[in-house]
């Protein structure tokens, strides 16, 4: 049995789910493992389908290894509990500290932790199995380290009424989802060495073309997204060879990386790996070894003499990110070789503050000459011109700053160079610049994750949440619908919203920002977007010629 790290929490309130005594118009669905029905939600005819398993628990023998078969279970199981959030560490992301705060305060939306993760959670507002909606598989952020499928932030009833089937997926964490042994890899029936993070998502695809049609979803219209690492995971999927073929579209959020990839030989991160254990348990570790230990074991010191956590001192020394020939091979690696996203629609963009909520602190400060040989390292002279300093509270703001810049400056040149290169696809950038009003929002503005409220449209006026105003549910709907609308046609665009144009002749981009969305080719700071612009060019070996020959 799997080892549960937290007590089971109260369910989801009424006002949350709108009650769990309506019927629901899809009635008891038969899906992988049995019969299912679902819980309304606080929108009228959206359904949700909580907790529903794509694959078995990895726990014993299935730890580190391959997906296993979904459980059976007896009756109709009515699905109104959120599922066990994979493996993590319980004590991350306390109140009283910035995303404890943000996102997990509520009880409700903290299920216990076991390594029975891998489940789906599913929003329709489909009348029926005939419906056809379109679906978009959404992955979450966190590190790769935490995070799970249930966060408030991602209740998405309101962008389900829009017309589409949302499904939030979990998968395995940390050294969970990441492990390459020789011996895990001599037991897997597809040659695949570690990339068990992969193997997960590409279960839930598999589960989704062949269940989702019950649920009133297309299985040939799906797309794929993600934010922060859940983004990493998207691009991780668009080198996977084996994810060919079963999703369309991707929205990647707060990351794209079309440049070089930084996954390692499998031979090479299996020697390194194995010598990496010996190093952490001070003996070697079979692969029996690792699959003994008790799971609370990972949330204990490594040692006496070593007081980190064996879950990070593992997640820290372990690569299991492969090039295996089998899920990620040579070729399906390069999203730089021409062809590579074919028919593949993008969706990306990043936040004006990435950084202050990830590094940041509101009284923290940096000294000038730091300051300066940070920029000059990473820039050259020009950034003198460009990132001026007067104080060290503002050289700390203009650091965080610039390292925004830079994450826009990628998803630009990565979407620009996979429009020119690829044929039979739409991409579009996006740049969000809407601060969430309270908390200091004068130091953390426009935040890393804080589109996550105005994409899913989850916004709600309950305790916790932050003080929303008219132009915050104005932006959320808006953002909402151009989100809805990719996921049907792969074209944001829509009655009554502000065209959104391709980044062809230039960098053209949506500009979120104060409730509206403004078509723009730069940030109010062109020429820090400029100074960015030529650090990533620089990075991927390209000049402007490359980046936009067709």
């Amino acid at each position: 049995m799997s080892f549960t790290l937290a007590l089971v929490l109260a369910e989801t309130s009424r006002a949350q789910t709108g009650g769990s005594d309506k019927e629901t118009p899809l009635g008891v669905l038969s899906v992988t493992g049995g019969k299912v029905q679902g819980i309304p939600t606080d929108v009228d005819g959206v359904t949700l389908f909580k907790g529903l398993p794509y694959a078995g628990p990895a726990s014993g023998r299935a730890r580190f290894g391959a997906p296993t078969p979904v459980k059976a279970w007896e009756g109709v199981k009515t699905a109104d509990t959120w599922p066990d959030r994979s493996m993590q560490w319980s004590g991350i992301n306390p109140t009283g500290e910035f995303w404890g705060d943000e996102f997990y305060y509520d009880q409700a939306y903290l299920p216990p932790i076991s390594e029975n993760g891998a489940a789906l959670n599913i929003f329709t507002p489909a009348k029926s199995g005939e419906a056809k909606l379109p679906v978009y598989l959404w992955i979450h952020g966190g590190a790769n380290a935490h995070g799970y499928g249930s966060e408030m932030e991602f209740w998405a009833s309101k962008l389900a009424e829009k017309g589409i089937v949302v499904v939030t997926a979990q998968y395995r964490l940390g050294v969970f989802g990441e492990m390459a042994l020789k011996e895990i890899t001599a037991e897997n029936s597809e040659g695949y060495s570690g990339n068990q993070r992969d193997q997960d998502l590409i279960a839930a695809l598999h589960w989704v073309h062949d269940n989702i049609s019950q649920f009133g979803g297309d299985p040939q219209t799906v797309t794929i997204g993600g934010q922060s690492a859940g983004s990493r995971n998207v691009y991780g999927l668009l080198r996977a060879a084996p994810a060919k073929g079963l999703f369309k579209r991707a929205v990647m959020q707060s990351t794209f990386r079309i440049g070089p990839a930084d996954e390692a030989p499998a031979d090479e991160a299996e020697q390194e790996n194995a010598a990496a254990l010996e190093k952490i348990f001070g003996k070697p570790m079979s692969l029996s070894d690792l699959r003994a230990l008790p799971a609370e074991r990972f949330f204990q010191p490594v040692s006496a003499t070593d007081d980190r956590l064996l879950y990070y001192a593992l997640r820290s020394a372990i690569n299991g990110d492969t090039i295996d020939g089998k899920m990620i091979t040579e070729e399906s690696v390069d999203l730089m070789r021409d062809g590579a996203l074919d028919g593949i629609d993008i969706l990306t963009g990043a936040n004006a503050d990435e950084r202050t909520s990830l590094d940041g602190g509101p009284e923290k400060t940096l000294a000038i000459a730091e300051y300066a040989a940070w920029m000059e390292d990473r820039y050259g002279p020009e950034w003198q011109k460009v990132y001026p300093a007067d104080d060290p509270s503002q050289a700390y703001r203009l650091k965080l700053r610039a390292g925004a810049d830079e994450v826009l400056a990628e998803a630009m040149i990565s979407a620009r160079y996979a429009k020119s290169h690829n044929s039979n696809n739409n991409v579009w950038v996006y740049y969000f610049d809407n601060p969430p009003p309270g908390r200091n929002s004068e130091f953390y503005g426009s935040f890393h994750s804080s589109e996550l409220w105005y994409y899913f449209n989850s916004l709600r006026d309950i305790d916790g949440q932050r003080p929303w105003t008219e132009k915050d549910y104005r932006m959320a709907d808006t953002m909402s619908s151009y989100l809805a609308n990719f996921v049907k046609t792969g074209n944001p665009n829509g009655d009554g919203l502000a065209e959104w144009k391709q980044p062809e002749d230039g960098p053209e981009m949506m500009r979120f920002n104060d409730g509206y969305a403004y078509p723009v080719s730069t940030t109010p700071y062109p020429t820090r977007d400029e100074l960015n612009r030529e650090l990533v060019l620089k990075r991927y070996g390209l000049d402007a010629q490359r980046l936009n020959r067709p």
